[in-house]
């Protein structure tokens, strides 16, 4: 192999390299080459192609009349003739695609042309030509123009980027900073190629790059949607393409800021108000506002759609694919209100719009004339309504409008004036006239109104760049003066290019006496003075043929012939006249021939009005139409009767190319070409022989060659010396008095090598390699010298802030000494500007608001202490409590707490006293009337009287109550055994006499009445049973059971009552059911009568029958008791063999059928713990008084909270290896969790939020505006990130922010769906900066005035929460947030399937996104659980199993610890591949137990040192930490319990190992 390799670069191009001999090859060495390979070595060139332009190929056979065969790439084999012009080709240049033509190695058309093609195919649509940029129209949005982009370009430093527009822009912007030099940048091409596009851009890099106080250059950016909506179109070759020139200056002031703006509008192309070519637009304004105009609106303009109008549906194109006029409609509207445009003058436009439209409308048709004597076809308009519309839109009498549209007034010198009427021909040409006419000088009103809305103010502007965006080349199948003049203006625009590239090129090295190369290129001077040179040249003598009487189009082409073609002396080699046609000429320009057709030129180069047309609308009454067509100056005529000569269209275009070609001249020009790569519009088409015609025409190919061979950059001799001397000021310096010479020595000490640089007589002249050679020293050494100053800056600062300190600081101390409010404001206000927060400071800060306190404490006190305290008594207690919260307590202070508390007392004494009287309550009265006494209340007062008087009555009282407990212990009845009394001892005297005493007292105590009460029913009772009445006996007994009164001899007397009556019921139920057979009777009857111990003859007959019933029945009574499948079995067996039917064996058998079912049930609900089949288990269970272990089991699962029944599930989730129902289940543990412990997820307490002062900070103006604001809706960009990031990616979110703002509207950018693109693809890709985004979106959800710019927003959280999910960190915040903040459960839905779901490797495209109406979630929570009623099984015995230790219902207490442990086999379950979405899960479940964890361990012995003043905890569970303010905890750690300090419900604040923090408090047991 001799030594050689393959290596690729970068970009996957491959090289080759001898390490032996140090040789580099594109092209692949023949010592590497296989057989095939060497055979297949042979010629290649390339080869002109009638539709690729060049095509590359290997000569694989020549011809003896010289024709060759070539081989393509792609194997086709194409003849070629003799004489075809070939030019070298090198396979290695195949695949190499260079960013800067001047780089390529080869440089020749053919690769010149296939580089370009090579980029544009792979995206690449920029290419340099040193610093000119080449631009391929892509015809699809590329994500180019990103804020990300502007930043990158702006901020590039000394790398070297990519081309790009923005590289353009930012050179501009930087030369204007370093150079002082207004600066210019030229865009150029023809229709479809892009112009316009590459013109907002460089205003929206300026507009975000350089800024503005005022917010100027969202101006600038605004401004755009007005004017393409007036002055832009569809054509064939472009959506939107600029129907008028436009040149802009943007304004900046002494700190480069935009102060300002101004645009000059060229040659609008009025042509198309009143006609379209088949296939385009009219002006997009009329589409838009017949789209979105308001109902109100379209009402008032008699508005329909656009089919319904001449000037809109002439073309049959109407809507255009992926624009929404209406939404067009809106921005153009909003834009002109934020550029302040009255809301009369938006009307009056609009209206004039439509007053056009109607215009169109209006349908003149032959009408007979009245005077014999005019031979002339008189015209009228037939259809009156749409004149009425018309008339009243431009607020004219219908009549004048009419007479003034198909008449004309002639004029001669001396005689009457006469109307002429007009054909229906000339009336229409009349119409579109004044349609064009208003159109256009409304165009010019719009943009002088822009102009003003951004004008800079007086003296502000020092400097400017320009962009100029006009009209490319064109040439249509009819050429009319409109293209002659844009043609024109190209020719100027080509020659500048011309002589900037190539003349003054050139002429500065002959000037500067250098060696160069001499590169010819076309000059078109010939074809400028052709045109415009005097006196001959065309648009000159058009201008005369205007003036002449009866000058016409013909005499005009005449005219031309004459001078230049032919006939004329000296032809000009640049006209062709056309001899086969009455109307044509031709013109060669530098981009080709052109013939152009004079009709009408004479008419259009005019541009006036009739006179009558002019006369109405003067007279008009809209304000607007009178600012338009003011009235001239001195009448419509001159004094003397002749018409004022008004300058010509084509005039007007002279002078205004004059000033722009003198604007260019004094500035230092950017030029980008841009390139149409097919006629289609579409993407991906590359027509490479129209891409060639365009880049020769455009002088591309010498612009390559000559800034290849020439030397682009230069200074002069001071100038250099000044830019590059301080690198090495020794050699800089070494030549007095010799510029020349100190820069040859400059360039010798300089590290490099300078040898190609030349020394001219006033400049320094070197090419890109010593450029970029040259910039990299002085970027190093500026380097260097700026880390010096700034060292000196932060030293200075810092000694500046030392000795503010040392200032302040006796002034604060002496401040706090004398403790006056008066010298702590003082001193505090001294001490205002001093940003350090220093400890005198907080001190005087915290001593001013104590000494503050304290002077209004005593202030109050001294108003209140004079006065009457009971009525002042709140006040003073607040007073006395605001003086304990800072520990003020002066003499003052003490005796008010005094009053306070004797007040205090008092009354709470006095309530007690009112209580205790009212209740007639002696243990409330006794202690108050003893305070009451300490307090020294008065005997007098009536509280104090009654109270005491009320206490002796009690006294007396309670005797009364010892008298009748003492009757009520005599005379009762005795009980002599079991079912006999003794009623002879009775005796009610001794009670009748208590009673009696009693009620004559009055008893009032609870006691006293309730113990009279009693004695009143024993009484009763005690009659009763002498007189053995026992129905009335009843009634008393009843009445006793209602108070509660169940003394002894109240239970003798009911058991008396009772055994009677049952004995005669238990005799009357054993003679029915010994006749009737009645069981159920008959065992009742002999229980009482056993019971009553009754020996009555009944009794035993009664039994004899009963044991011949119970012994068949016994069996099938205790089975239905006992509900058990095997007693059951065994019962109707048992009834079936002697064939016993009744009810309970019926019973027996349905109930041993639902005992089978009910167990399935639970096999089925343990087997999946699901909820539904659990609850079936217990309720046809409890159905039938069913008990057995498994439903125990089952009823114990459901007795478990909500929390703790989902962990249960969760394990068994993962038993069944079911990775998406652990998922559900997650899901709802988190639910449950927010439901409880969501406040602490509140957005603003994110650990990660920076704080506001640091935030502030990071920006040197407004530092307490965005301190308030950071967390808030902004239209500004924000200065650094809101969380807290390394600095990259904290730089990396400022720019995404620009993305947010401009995709909602806040910010005027290019291409919102790009922005949110872009937003998303950095989210995926970035993780780091992915809680960074949700951040910002809240913040500009927050307090957002815009109902717009809210829905943006909330669509771009759809967009990032179906791309990428937060991290673990900020979920629960953004959750909660969405929980609180989101409209529509979706989000919820989003976020949980990006948190859960497979996880993206690239991001959704937003325009899918945008498009889907509703959301479909992948992950449904409330999804059922699918049952496999197969894999049950039941196991055999279970139902006489002991019940287990795990199955208990839990009721509050502890399980064992078998449950926990299976809690943590969880945490290690790993599903398997298939389902490896479902790990996040297993993730999450730490952030759900905590609202439900485990069921606690069993109790284990504390440690030996857990004797501590504080209390302990252990932890039963694994607990991680979710955020800063919580801590992670593991099973066994002991912690100590900060009692009283945790700020959340459920939750602990605890200590461990030198670590605070919160922890879920049933994750512990208390030791």
């Amino acid at each position: 192999m001799s030594g050689w390799k393959e290596y690729k670069t970068p970009e996957g191009v491959p090289y080759y390299y001898n390490a032996a001999t140090e040789e580099t090859s594109w092209d692949k060495p023949d010592a590497m080459k296989t057989a095939d390979e060497l055979e297949g070595a042979g010629n290649w060139v390339w080869a002109p192609h009638d539709t690729e332009g060049w095509v590359p190929g290997q000569v694989t056979q020549t011809y003896a009349d010289g024709s060759f065969d070539l081989q393509l790439q792609d194997g086709a084999i194409e003849n070629f003739p003799a004489g075809t012009e070939t030019v070298t080709c090198y396979q290695s240049s195949l695949k190499r695609s260079v960013p800067d033509l001047v780089q390529m190695d080869d440089v020749n058309e053919a690769m010149i042309a296939h580089n370009l093609k090579l980029r544009f195919q792979n995206d690449e649509i920029y290419t340099n030509i040193g610093t000119i940029l080449i631009s391929v129209n892509p015809y699809r949005r590329l994500p180019l123009y990103t804020p990300s982009k502007i930043d990158e370009y702006a901020h590039k430093g000394n790398r070297t980027l990519p081309p790009h527009v923005f590289s353009i822009a930012s050179d501009a912007y930087s030369q204007l900073l370093d150079m002082k030099k207004d600066q210019s940048i030229l865009i150029s091409g023809e229709s479809g190629a892009g112009k316009t596009e590459a013109t907002k851009q460089c205003l929206m890099f300026f507009a975000e790059v350089a800024g503005s106080t005022s917010g100027v250059e969202q101006n600038i950016l605004l401004a755009n949607p007005i004017l393409e909506a007036f002055g832009n179109a569809k054509t064939l070759r472009n959506n939107n393409s600029s129907r008028f020139g436009k040149w802009i200056e943007v304004h900046f002031d002494e700190q480069a800021r935009i102060c300002g703006a101004s645009t000059i509008n060229y040659l609008l192309e009025k042509s198309r108000v009143v006609y379209q070519a088949e296939g385009e637009r009219n002006f997009h304004i009329f589409y838009m506002l017949l789209a979105g105009a308001s109902p109100e609106q379209r009402a008032k303009w008699h508005l329909w759609s656009p089919e319904d109008y001449t000037y809109t549906n002439q073309s049959g194109c109407i809507t255009l694919d992926d624009v929404d006029d209406a939404k067009e409609f809106d921005d153009m509207v909003d834009a002109m209100h934020r550029l302040n445009f009255k809301e009369e003058h938006i009307d009056h436009l609009l209206r004039m719009v439509a007053a056009i439209l109607h215009l169109g409308n209006l349908d003149p048709q032959t009408a007979g004339s009245g005077d014999r004597n005019v031979k002339v076809e008189a015209s009228q308009i037939v259809n009156k309504d749409e004149l009425a519309i018309a008339a009243e839109l431009l607020q004219v009498p219908p009549a004048q409008l009419e007479e003034a549209l198909t008449s004309r007034l002639m004029e001669i010198r001396g005689q009457e004036a006469t109307r002429i009427p007009l054909n229906p021909d000339k009336a229409i040409d009349a119409i579109n006239a004044l349609a064009k006419q208003i159109y256009n000088h409304m165009f010019d009103w719009l943009v002088k109104r822009v102009n003003e809305s951004m004008a800079p103010p007086p003296g502000s502007s020092k400097s400017c760049i320009g962009v100029l965006d006009i009209f490319g080349f064109e040439i249509f199948e009819i050429n009319s003066f409109e293209q002659m003049c844009i043609n024109f203006a190209n020719e100027k625009l080509q020659q500048h290019f011309n002589q900037h590239t190539f003349k003054l090129e050139e002429q500065l090295y002959r000037a500067e006496k250098i060696q160069y190369n001499h590169v010819e290129f076309i000059d078109n001077q010939p074809v400028l003075d052709l045109i415009e040179q005097k006196p001959h040249g065309v648009m000159i003598v058009l201008d005369d043929e205007i003036g002449v009487p009866r000058g016409s189009d013909a005499g005009f082409l005449n005219k031309i012939n004459q001078k230049h073609g032919r006939s004329s002396p000296n032809p000009h080699p640049n006209f062709s006249q056309m001899m086969k046609s009455q109307t044509d000429f031709t013109i060669n320009h530098y981009a080709g021939a052109v013939v152009y057709d004079s009709t009408g030129y004479l008419e259009k180069n005019r541009d006036t009005l009739n006179a009558d047309l002019q006369l109405l609308l003067y007279c008009s009454k809209n304000s607007l139409l009178n600012e338009l067509f003011p009235p001239p100056r001195g009448g419509r005529r001159g004094d003397d009767g002749a018409r004022t000569r008004k300058i010509t269209l084509g005039g007007q275009f002279r002078q205004q190319l004059d000033a722009l070609m003198k604007a260019l001249h004094a500035t230092e020009p950017h030029y980008i070409r841009c390139v149409k790569p097919n006629p289609n519009k579409a993407a991906k088409e590359y027509f490479g022989r129209m891409c060639l015609d365009q880049l020769r025409y455009a002088g591309v190919f010498e612009a390559v060659t000559i800034r290849q061979t020439g030397f682009p950059f230069r200074w002069t001799h001071v100038e250099f010396i000044k830019r590059y001397g301080f690198i090495r000021p020794e050699a800089a310096g070494s030549v007095q008095g010799d510029v020349k010479g100190s820069v040859r020595a400059l360039l010798a000490a300089l590290p490099g090598d300078y040898s190609a640089a030349q020394i001219g007589s006033t400049r320094v002249l070197y090419r890109a390699k010593e450029h970029r050679s040259l910039e990299l020293a002085r970027n190093v050494a500026v380097e260097a010298k700026s880390i010096i100053l700034q060292a000196y800056e932060r030293t200075f600062r810092a000694q500046r802030m030392a000795r503010r300190l040392f200032e302040v600081k006796p002034v604060l101390e002496q401040a706090m000494a004398t403790r006056t409010l008066e010298a702590l404001d003082a001193a505090l206000q001294q001490a205002a500007d001093v940003d350090f927060e220093m400890k005198q400071l907080s001190d005087a800060r915290n001593l001013r608001e104590v000494v503050r306190k304290e002077l209004d404490i005593t202030s109050r006190l001294n108003s209140l202490m004079p006065q009457d305290h009971e009525v002042v008594y709140e006040q003073l207690a607040k007073a006395v409590s605001d003086a304990d919260e800072i520990s003020f307590n002066p003499q003052l202070v003490q005796k008010a707490r005094e009053v306070v508390e004797l007040i205090r007392r008092r009354r709470e004494c006095r309530a007690n006293l009112k209580t205790g009287t009212e209740k007639s309550d002696r243990t409330l009265l006794e202690p108050a009337l003893a305070e009451a006494d300490a307090l020294q209340m008065p005997a007098s007062d009536p509280v104090v009287a009654a109270a005491r008087a009320e206490l002796a009555r009690i006294v007396e009282e309670e005797a009364w109550v010892a008298e009748l407990e003492a009757a009520l212990n005599a005379g009762f009845a005795t009980r002599l055994d079991d079912t006999n009394w003794d009623h002879s001892q009775v005796d009610v005297t001794y009670l009748d006499q208590a009673i009696a005493g009693a009620q004559q007292f009055g008893m009032r105590t609870a006691a006293g009445t309730r113990r009279l009460r009693e004695a009143e029913i024993v009484r009763q009772v005690r009659t009763c049973l002498v007189a053995e009445d026992w129905e009335t006996l009843g009634v008393h007994l009843k009445q006793a059971t209602s108070i509660q009164f169940a003394s002894l001899e109240i239970q003798e007397a009911q058991e008396e009552l009772s055994h009677k009556v049952a004995v005669d019921d238990v005799v009357a139920r054993l003679v029915s059911g010994v006749e009737n057979h009645d069981q159920d009777e008959l065992a009742y009857a002999l229980e009482q009568a056993d019971h009553l111990k009754m020996e009555h003859p009944e009794v035993e007959l009664g039994r004899a029958m009963l044991a011949s019933i119970v012994q068949t029945r016994q069996l099938l009574q205790e089975a239905i008791a006992a509900v058990q499948e095997p007693q059951l079995q065994q019962a109707v067996d048992a009834a079936a063999s002697f064939n016993f039917h009744n009810d309970e064996v019926a019973t027996a058998t349905d109930l041993l059928a639902k005992v089978q079912e009910a167990k399935r049930e639970a096999a089925t609900g343990l087997h999946y713990l699901e909820r539904p089949h659990l609850e079936a288990a217990v309720e046809q269970a409890d159905a039938i008084n069913m008990e057995h272990a498994i439903i125990e089991e089952c009823r114990g699962y459901l007795c478990l909270s909500m929390d703790k029944f989902l962990q249960e599930q969760l394990k068994k989730a993962k038993q069944l290896n079911d990775p998406a129902r652990a998922i559900r289940l997650t899901i709802k543990m988190k639910d449950m969790f927010f439901a409880t412990h969501g406040k602490m997820f509140i957005f603003k307490t994110y650990g990660n939020l920076r704080n506001p002062e640091a935030y502030a900070k990071a920006k040197l103006f407004g530092r307490d505006q965005l301190k308030l604001n950071m967390l808030q809706w902004t239209k500004q960009p924000i200065p650094t990130s809101l969380t807290h990031l390394p600095g990259v990616f904290a730089k990396q979110a400022t720019k995404l922010f620009k993305n947010i703002l401009g995709f909602a509207g806040d910010r005027s950018l290019s291409y919102p769906e790009t922005l949110a693109q872009d937003l998303i693809n950095q989210g995926l890709a970035t993780p780091e900066i992915r809680d960074e985004i949700y951040c910002q979106l809240i913040k500009q959800l927050t307090d957002n005035p815009n109902p717009q710019s809210v829905l943006k927003i909330w669509n771009l959280m759809e967009f990032c929460l179906q791309t990428f999910p937060p991290g673990d960190d900020f979920g629960n915040y953004l959750e909660m947030y969405l929980r609180n903040h989101g409209a529509s459960e979706k989000y919820i839905f989003m976020l949980h399937d990006t948190q859960y779901g497979v996880k993206k490797s690239t991001a959704p495209l937003v325009e899918h996104m945008m498009k889907q109406s509703d959301y479909k979630p992948y992950i449904l929570v409330d999804a059922p659980t699918e049952v496999d009623v197969s894999q049950v099984v039941v196991a055999e015995g279970l139902l006489d199993a002991a019940l287990p230790a795990a199955i208990v219902p839990i009721t509050g207490g502890s399980i064992p610890a078998a449950a926990a442990t299976a809690s943590s086999a969880a945490s290690t379950f790993t599903p398997p591949p298939a389902e490896a979405a479902a790990t996040h899960a297993a993730q999450a479940i730490a952030v759900a137990n905590a609202v439900a964890p485990p069921p606690a361990l069993e109790e284990q012995p504390a440690p030996p040192n857990s004797a501590r003043q504080l209390p302990q905890a252990r932890a039963l569970y694994d607990y991680e930490a979710q955020d800063y303010r919580q801590i992670s905890i593991a099973v066994g750690d002991v912690v100590t319990i900060l009692e009283g300090e945790s700020p959340y419900e459920g939750w602990w604040m605890v200590t461990l190992n030198g670590n605070r923090g919160i922890a879920p408090s049933n994750y512990m047991e208390r030791l």
